[in-house]
């Protein structure tokens, strides 16, 4: 965001105030970060669009009711949440690794590799506490601050601090690395 750009909570009331293309603006800023931790709650690029829209579906919705004492984003982060553990319990019967198989080309057996890799990195995350599993999303995914995932998750830094080295110590054990 450029300094002449409003600020999120600045696009919310905009918003709240009746002007539309406030809110278009505010998903658009945040839509990209917003499917990617859908993504990685969800293992599936289709329900993560789905959460995503619903997240934004419901963050225009619940609007009203917002009180600006978190920032706009830690409030569409914990809507992203509850919505994909809303999917996530949906569809928990399911095989999270049912995909469909990548098209036969020159480098099929590459990205077949790197598919296989990025699924077993997600299951050694998922079978983390779900704390844990949140700040390993958040600082290392997502590449936020600790101060940010501190304020987003509505800890303290220290708590950022001690779940994220409890996670890598446990995810080093989990793959042998001492």
């Amino acid at each position: 965001m450029s300094g002449n750009e409003p600020s999120d909570a600045i696009l919310l009331k905009r918003f709240r105030d009746g002007d539309r293309s406030a809110f278009q603006d505010f998903v658009i800023r945040h839509q990209d970060r917003v499917f990617r931790l859908a993504r990685l709650w969800l293992y599936d690029a289709g329900r993560a669009d789905d959460a995503a829209q619903e997240a934004f579906v419901r963050a225009m919705g619940g609007i009203a009711a917002f009180r600006f004492r978190a920032a706009p984003f830690t409030w569409l982060y914990r809507t992203l949440r509850n919505v994909c553990h809303e999917f996530n319990r949906e569809r928990r019967h399911e095989d999270i690794d049912a995909v469909p198989p990548p098209a036969q080309d020159d480098d099929a057996a590459q990205r077949i590799d790197a598919a296989n890799a990025a699924r077993s990195v997600r299951e050694l995350v998922a079978d983390l506490p779900e704390r844990q599993r949140e700040v390993v999303v958040l600082r290392v995914f997502e590449s936020m601050s600790v101060a940010e995932t501190a304020r987003v998750m509505g800890c303290r830094e220290g708590t950022v601090k001690a779940l994220l080295h409890k996670a890598m110590a446990r995810l080093r054990t989990m793959v042998g690395v001492s």
